[in-house]
């Protein structure tokens, strides 16, 4: 029997309130694109769009020039909780849950800040108020938030204005919608995917899936992939949303976080059965099971190596023989690999250690205590992808680490 989750917070089925879609005249060659529609060059390189860096969620940040040693430039307290940040040349973005305990329910506030000083760009705006589970992505010059019961709305980075925003009907959404080529995509965790247009919010096609639950959406030239903790997966046509590929497997327990990637030509989704803890890379344009190996956190990717947590050790493998270049080990038994940045891995360490890797040696150059050691008997997760109602993550660009550390915290770090 094949294991969901519990959907507490599920509703009804599926629709989306109408938006009118605007009809633009005039020549296309002289038209500037909308906001959205086109990738600007600041996000082409050395920029960090969201959740897991971008719409692959492979960890990887082509173009970084942030290297370590690191020097703290700054330190903002939100609240609760910060979500992966997004960093765009001088700027830096996130949701963060303002609550401090007090108001009785989450509060997930977006916040814009100038990268070199944590200072405010604009006053922070309220996304949602008592609904849990939002967060940030970044495309065609535009922001774009979500939440739990599936707000979709669009922010101007410049001013924190908003742009637009959709309702879906219902829905149980966790993980943020993925912009590609003037497209958002997404799935409402009620059996549902959805394209939207990114310049009005504008819907395009919805597609039918074969589970319900929390799953991320990624997205490549070759289609939409919506991965449901190796229960089942489902590759889509982007411009349709028609089925390309799909893989279901019996009597499989999803893993419950953070649980696909693309990278090394293929689509990575986690599992578990009995005790056994596992990624599967399926290929791309055949959907075949190419390879699988012992995981406990979501791979991470960088030029010719992937990056795979078991246990607390972490190995750099070749993508070409996957024999292991170096293997670094968790004193706890538990790490997750967050960021792949210009020659250094970002190993999340559970015992509390942001941990950089030389990714020629694996020799740890610089660490940074995030949080309290954890006690020697309490229950240690690698990769706990929903803390505090956001997801986590790490961002870089133009030099600069943004990294959301304990209590709702969000550090700047650069070169002083």
């Amino acid at each position: 029997m094949r294991a969901t989750r519990p959907l507490g917070r599920r509703l009804g089925g599926v629709c989306l309130t109408a938006v009118t879609l605007l009809t633009f005249t005039g020549s296309p060659q002289a038209a500037a694109p909308l906001p959205g529609q086109r990738a600007t060059a600041a996000e082409s390189a050395d920029a960090t769009l969201g959740y897991r860096t971008d719409v692959r969620a492979d960890g990887y940040v082509a173009g970084a020039t942030a290297a370590p040693p690191f020097e703290k430039l700054w330190s903002r307290d939100f609240g609760t909780a910060v979500s992966a940040p997004v960093a765009i040349g001088d700027k830096v973005y996130a949701v963060v849950n303002a609550d401090d305990g007090t108001e009785g329910g989450p509060r997930m506030v977006l916040v814009g800040l100038h990268a070199a000083t944590g200072k405010d760009l604009w006053p922070p705006v309220t996304v949602t108020d008592n609904e849990p589970d939002a967060s940030v992505t970044y495309g065609g010059g535009l922001l774009y938030t979500q939440t739990s019961r599936g707000t979709i709305a669009a922010w101007d980075p410049a001013t924190g204005r908003k742009k637009w925003s959709v309702q879906l009907a219902s829905a149980s959404m966790e993980y943020p919608v993925a912009w590609y080529n003037g497209m958002l995509y997404l799935q409402d965790g009620i059996g549902s995917a959805l394209a939207l247009r990114a310049t009005t919010g504008a819907r395009v096609w919805t597609a039918p899936l074969s589970e319900y639950g929390w799953a991320p959406t990624v997205v490549d030239s070759t289609g939409v992939w919506i991965g449901f903790d190796d229960i089942a997966w489902h590759h889509l046509d982007l411009r349709t949303g028609a089925e390309l590929h799909r893989f279901e497997v019996p009597d499989i327990w999803g893993a419950y976080g953070n649980p696909v990637a693309l990278g090394a030509g293929a689509f990575w989704v986690r599992s578990y059965a009995g005790q056994e803890q596992t990624v599967t890379a399926y290929d791309r344009r055949t959907g075949a099971a190419v390879r699988k190996l012992p995981a406990d956190a979501t791979p991470a990717f960088g030029p010719g190596r992937v990056y795979v947590a078991h246990q607390g050790k972490v190995r750099a493998l070749s993508t070409s023989t996957y024999h292991a270049a170096w293997t670094y080990t968790s004193s706890v038994g538990a790490a997750t690999v967050r960021l792949v940045a210009n020659g250094h891995v970002y190993v999340q360490d559970a015992d509390g250690r942001l941990v950089v890797l030389d990714d020629g040696t694996g020799k740890a150059v610089w660490s940074y205590r995030l949080h309290p050691a954890p006690h020697p008997q309490s229950r240690i997760v690698a990769e706990d992808d929903w803390r505090g109602f956001v997801p986590p993550g790490l961002a870089t660009a133009k030099g600069r680490l943004f990294v959301p550390g304990a209590e709702g915290t969000l550090i700047g770090f650069g070169k002083g």
